[in-house]
């Protein structure tokens, strides 16, 4: 049976707040009220939850839990007006005699403490200390999102920015400083330090065997640092070269290196000269580990290291991930996770959708360094996996996942007006779909690369609001436009950006008034 929309579910939740607005007592109500509490979310509760369920305390005797439903949620209630303290107390109590008991497995993500009025939710996924919502029950609607895993959706931990990226951000920008300070700089640093990056990223994740990079700069370079830039620009040169068509005397040093292709390192910069110090900064970058960044933080990990003044203050000038997801859960994401709910099960259906996620296109005309892209790219190909899963059965080893995995990096496509955001936005969606490619790997037992890289996003250098957004993408063929332009009002716009919204905005009366935003809406429309 498909689930609920979200709409339904919050009509009923506003039905059954009414019903039960004056219940009071536990022992004669409490059932009930959980009883028609799950059927708000189209389910019955007694095909997933039991009413007092035994565990076993250290002391050998036996508590029980109101309402358990293994692995997923715990129930602690009390009678209105009664303290929910204890219930709190008792409900972790319980957790804690189920890791006692060797019942780890059965140990629920969520606790719901409750007095029929007011209602405490716990997500014990999340980051710290586990996550806590209060409200009433008169406003149980406003909440069903955060419910809605009983009726089947999945849940999303939405983290804060980790204080590892902070710390990544400085590593790097000790390394932009000290080569912009030695008179490396502008378009030839930018790129330089996003091949860097790769290549941290690339050893820490398993592109490149081992500790290559850092042994190569480690063991091949001079410790004074001088012969560092010319033994660089002669790797870059061997990672843009297909092996075939490598030198047959090459340096051992450089043959373990594969292939990289997608333009990353096909451009011939200027020599980077570094000294001891800065040889230094770089052997100290490659000692991080860079696995644990996640490349939709990459924009924000740049931008602070490219504005030193503002490192600290990571995340202040792009979108958080909490809000990027909000906003493309709204405009497909939940669509489609309910789509695949309804069919799981059904292998034509199955591969007729995944040919459907295959085929969809996503535009961001104000793309940054690629973070509303990234991130939708990651949950377009997390919601794959499921599907395979389901089609292909979890425990099943697939000898041959080459082809696995339909969804590729070309269906992106953006527009941004500097130059090194663009780069970043491609580099962070090739690594993306590496961290993609090794989780299908991790499921299903094989290895997947998509090394050398054979498609790219589409994201052009230029300004959005005067250039041809036919020529980046047809309009026939983009399945959603997303992103967050940026917020000028009326009065601090420059003389540029408002002869830009002379143009765009010119049918609409008042446009003079208009925030620079609007521009956009108003350029989406026109291309429809």
């Amino acid at each position: 049976m498909p689930p609920l929309s979200l709409n339904e579910i919050k009509q009923r939740a506003v039905k059954f707040s009414k019903e039960w607005a004056d219940a009071s007592n536990e022992e004669a109500d409490a059932k009930t009220f959980w009883d028609e509490f799950f059927v708000v979310f189209g389910v019955r509760r007694r095909d997933l939850a039991s009413f007092e369920v035994s565990v076993k305390k250290l002391a050998g005797d036996y508590s029980y839990i109101d309402l358990f439903w293994k692995g997923t949620l715990l129930v602690e209630h009390k009678s209105r007006g009664k303290s929910l303290e204890k219930a709190e107390s008792q409900a972790f109590g319980y957790i804690q005699d189920l890791i006692n008991d060797d019942r780890r497995s059965d140990v629920p993500r969520y606790v719901i403490l409750s007095d029929f009025d007011k209602l405490s939710l716990y997500d014990l996924d999340s980051p710290g200390e586990p996550k806590r919502t209060d409200f009433h029950l008169k406003d149980l609607h406003k909440h069903v999102h955060r419910l809605s895993f009983i009726a089947g959706y999945q849940q999303y931990a939405l983290e804060d920015q980790d204080p590892i990226n902070i710390k990544a951000a400085e590593i790097l920008g000790n390394l932009h400083d000290a080569l912009a300070a030695g008179g490396y700089k502008g378009h030839d640093l930018e790129r330089f330090l996003v091949r860097i990056l790769f290549c941290l990223f690339a050893e820490d994740t398993d592109l490149f065997k081992g500790d290559l990079f850092r042994l190569f700069v480690r063991n091949r370079t001079s410790a004074d640092g001088t012969d560092l830039g010319t033994h660089l620009a002669e790797l870059f040169e061997v990672l843009d070269t297909p092996k075939e068509e490598r030198h047959k005397d090459l340096d051992e040093a450089f043959k373990d290196f594969p292939y990289v292709n997608g333009g990353l390192f096909s451009e011939r910069l200027k020599f980077a000269h570094f000294s001891a110090d800065m040889r230094e900064k770089l052997l100290l970058c490659t000692e991080f580990d860079w696995a644990q960044i996640s490349p939709a933080i990459f924009g924000s990990l740049f931008q602070s290291v490219m504005e030193p003044k503002e490192r600290r203050q990571m995340g202040a000038h792009y979108t958080s991930e909490r809000d990027i997801l909000k906003v493309i859960r709204a405009l497909f994401l939940d669509d489609l996770r309910a789509e695949f709910v309804k069919i799981r099960g059904n292998k034509p259906a199955l591969k007729k959708f995944q040919a459907k996620l295959a085929g969809l296109t996503f535009f961001d005309p104000a793309c940054g360094c690629g973070n509303f892209l990234v991130i939708a790219y990651r949950e377009i190909r997390l919601l794959e996996l499921e599907l395979l899963k389901d089609l292909l059965g979890e425990e099943q080893q697939v000898i041959d996942i080459t082809h696995l995995s339909l969804v590729d990096v070309d269906a992106f496509y953006g527009i941004e007006m500097a130059e090194w955001p663009v780069r970043i936005a491609e580099v962070a969606m090739w690594l993306m779909d590496h961290q993609m490619n090794r989780l299908v790997s991790d499921t299903f037992g094989a290895y997947l690369v998509r090394l050398p890289l054979k498609k790219s996003p589409t994201i052009v250098c230029g300004n959005a609001l005067t250039s041809d957004w036919r020529a980046v993408l047809p309009p026939e063929k983009c399945s959603y436009i997303l992103g967050n332009p940026p917020f000028v009002g009326a009065k601090l716009q420059s003389p540029t950006q408002r002869a830009e919204m002379d143009v765009v905005a010119a049918v609409a009366d008042n446009a003079g008034l208009l925030d620079y935003v609007t521009g956009w809406y108003f350029k989406s429309a026109r291309v429809q």
